[in-house]
């Protein structure tokens, strides 16, 4: 299965796994099942259920559904809304593509916020491969890879670019310990060091 279609199949099974406990929602794709509206608000109201009155929606008024969770998505959330209520009323099959589009960004912001972060892999998975509760990782700095593949002997593995041995700080002649990744308080300690021998010099 080609890239593109395992990760809208992906974003399609966060989709299910955020939304299966609201009525009339069942995501069996990435354009008719978000036609109502009802998919988008059931997303925004299960990670900010006081945003939206879900119960009360009808899966008969598409515009008003689509109207207002792309207006609390934009309002509330910071995302911008890149789909047009008229659109899905006027039309029995919505654009794919602009679907996957705005719903990624729904992933992207709210993907930590409950234990469906990854949805091509089992929770247990995720959980037993991440790293240990003492690591200090910047955020952003991925959870689900085994720290064993950044220590590997294996020049492909240990090269990668999220390896705490594999940034600019780490590499540094001037580093006097060992360092175990970027850190807000290292790349502060780097730049001081920078800032005073440049007023040495």
């Amino acid at each position: 299965m080609p890239t593109e279609r395992r990760g809208i199949r992906a974003l399609q099974i966060w989709c299910r796994r955020v939304t299966d406990s609201y009525e009339n929602v069942n995501i069996l794709n990435m354009d008719s099942s978000w036609r109502d509206g009802l998919a988008f608000c059931a997303l925004i109201h299960h990670f900010r259920p006081s945003l939206i009155d879900y119960d009360s929606l009808s899966q008969e008024n598409i515009l008003e559904n689509n109207t207002l969770a792309y207006k609390v998505a934009e309002d509330e959330l910071g995302i911008p809304s890149l789909l047009d209520p008229e659109d899905m009323l006027d039309t029995d099959v919505p654009d794919k593509f602009s679907i996957v589009t705005y719903v990624s960004q729904f992933y992207h912001l709210l993907k930590d916020e409950d234990n469906s972060r990854s949805p091509s892999l089992p929770i247990k998975e995720r959980i037993n491969t991440s790293y240990d509760s003492a690591d200090n990782s910047p955020p952003g700095t991925p959870k689900s890879v085994p720290r064993s593949l950044f220590i590997s002997s294996n020049p492909i593995l240990r090269n990668n670019k999220f390896s705490p041995l594999n940034t600019p700080l780490s590499q540094s002649p001037n580093s006097k310990s060992q360092v175990t990744g970027v850190t807000v308080s290292s790349v502060c300690q780097d730049f001081d060091t920078k800032i005073k021998i440049c007023q040495e010099r």
